[in-house]
């Protein structure tokens, strides 16, 4: 069984200053070609996905809901019978043109963007207003009773804030959130000394974080932090929701499908010392791109005392199933 992403384009309404497509739409606009399919390219895709077997599809940009036919693939994946994640920045989702739409789908959930408080999200989008517009479409799926998952690049710009978010979170109706350790390609390459914090400085804010979770009942996750960096807390390391049994491809704009899965492993990176980790064969490493700037300081080997390994390793992946029920159908 596997899950397809599907980006469907580039273009956005709003400007991450973390966003990593910037690589990839550059390089189409360099070759002078669409930084979007069209309706019948996605369509295609879409088809090839279901004759290959996919059960799950991740509709995702850029931005999917500012397309004018954005009503149109959601239909197209309904008819498939395909299990419907959006992920989305949020801001539009919540037009009274669509929600009809989503009412008629049964099995649909919504990935959205959400990365401080106001001031601060704002300031990541690049897009006055952006928060507000975000929040009114999220507290309006909510009402509707559809799933949400808050998708939270962690950054330097709100790193001081994430325990804020989860506040946030309570306060709109989600139960679940996903924060994500940036990817420094894209535009998080071009701001990266402003983007990137090290894991020694973020560490502090994630065991807030997940004291503030506990306390308000919010299920939470980390992508591309390591066991070591939250040793108290190491159930809540996204990557074991990847040893489902889900294999997951993606399709970029204008480009071949590859196995995320194994593309995600080849573009992260370990030390000598990680392989002296009990947890290393559960343990993907951090972002190749990291490594080169700040090295291996921050990470040291968890060790368990021999009779107590392979129990633990067990025992962390089970207790991610049940959380798995919300969040194996996405990839933050």
């Amino acid at each position: 069984m596997f899950s397809y992403d599907l980006k469907v384009g580039y273009s956005c309404n709003n400007k991450c200053k973390h966003c990593v497509i910037d690589d990839s739409k550059d390089k189409l606009i360099q070759q002078k070609k669409a930084i979007d399919l069209s309706t019948e390219e996605c369509f295609s895709l879409i088809n090839n996905a279901v004759k290959s077997g996919t059960k799950y599809i991740i509709l995702t940009g850029g931005e999917v809901s500012i397309r004018k036919d954005f009503p149109d693939l959601l239909k197209k994946c309904a008819e498939e019978k395909l299990s419907i994640t959006v992920q989305s920045n949020g801001r539009l989702l919540g037009n009274k043109k669509l929600l009809p739409i989503y009412e008629d789908i049964s099995d649909i959930r919504f990935v959205i963007a959400l990365h401080g408080t106001e001031k601060i999200h704002d300031l990541i989008t690049q897009v006055h207003g952006s928060f507000q517009e975000t929040c009114n479409s999220i507290r309006s799926l909510v009402k509707m009773n559809k799933l949400v998952i808050l998708k939270v690049v962690i950054s330097k710009l709100n790193m001081n804030s994430l325990p804020e978010i989860v506040s946030i979170s309570r306060n709109l109706g989600v139960r679940y959130i996903c924060f994500a350790f940036p990817h420094g390609q894209g535009a998080a390459r071009k701001n990266f000394r402003e983007v990137i914090p090290t894991y020694t400085e973020l560490k502090p804010h994630l065991d807030r974080t997940i004291q503030t979770a506990n306390l308000s009942d919010i299920q939470i996750e980390f992508e591309d932090i390591p066991f070591c960096i939250i040793p108290k807390a190491m159930h809540l390391v996204g990557e074991l929701k990847y040893l489902n049994g889900v294999t997951a491809y993606c399709t970029q704009v204008k480009e071949q499908t590859f196995n995320w899965d194994q593309i995600r492993k080849d573009i992260k990176s370990k030390d000598e010392k990680c392989s002296q980790c009990d947890l290393t064969s559960i343990c993907e490493g951090v972002w190749s791109e990291y490594v080169e700037t700040f090295g291996f300081i921050d990470f040291k080997p968890i060790k368990f005392p021999d009779n107590k390994k392979h129990s633990v390793i067990a025992l962390l992946k089970n207790l991610r199933k049940d959380q798995n029920t919300l969040s194996e159908n996405f990839r933050c």
